[in-house]
């Protein structure tokens, strides 16, 4: 079983691909992935507690420690600048073995191709191994299956904004999206919000 994909094996070959976090989301690095490339290996030495100067929601996110080496070439300086923009946030790596990891750069070391038309990008990622298969949302709730909301009520649970677990543990498997909030229900999700933009400020 890969993360990528529940029913593959590692046997497989995975295309590799390099995302970035905006803050509601990743998207894709818009460079090849060139040679040298050095794939994760791990850093089982104490010494790798550099990864306590990642982003602080990733440190419980998967498991394991581990050390990467990428060259980008990005086809024009309007992609390597937007790169630039959020080099310093979480970056979630796939790698030809069909695992995901998620981390932050240690070092991003820039050359300029062809007289400033392209750059090239070696990128040092401290990465931890996701513990998880890679699915679309975290949480779904039954009650809003074909509902014109549907995916966007899915993106607000996986960014925090919605409950999705009760007082008591249990898990909210109906998000009732016909009834009306309260006045608490709403105070939450501002408060929610709030936390969310300054967690996006911070890093």
């Amino acid at each position: 079983m890969t993360q990528q994909y529940a029913f593959g094996t590692a046997n497989q070959r995975y295309k590799k691909k390099l995302f970035v976090d905006t803050g509601f989301e990743f998207i894709e690095v818009n460079a090849r992935l060139i040679e040298p490339y050095a794939p994760p290996s791990p850093q089982p030495s104490l010494r790798e507690i550099k990864i306590i100067n990642a982003p602080s929601h990733i440190h419980h996110s998967g498991f394991s420690s581990y050390q990467c080496s990428l060259t980008l070439l990005f086809p024009d300086k309007e992609s390597y600048n937007h790169y630039l923009s959020y080099a310093g946030w979480t970056h979630k790596f796939y790698d030809e073995k069909g695992s995901i990891f998620l981390g932050s750069a240690e070092s991003i070391t820039p050359h300029v191709l062809e007289a400033g038309r392209r750059y090239s990008v070696t990128v040092d990622l401290i990465l931890i191994k996701k513990d998880s298969i890679e699915r679309e949302s975290r949480f779904q709730f039954q009650d809003i299956e074909g509902h014109w909301a549907q995916k966007n009520i899915e993106e607000m649970a996986d960014l925090g904004l919605i409950t999705v677990i009760t007082r008591d543990g249990k898990p909210v498997i109906y998000f009732r999206p016909n009834d009306f909030v309260t006045r608490a229900e709403f105070i939450a999700f501002l408060n929610r919000t709030r936390r969310l933009v300054e967690r996006m400020i911070r890093e």
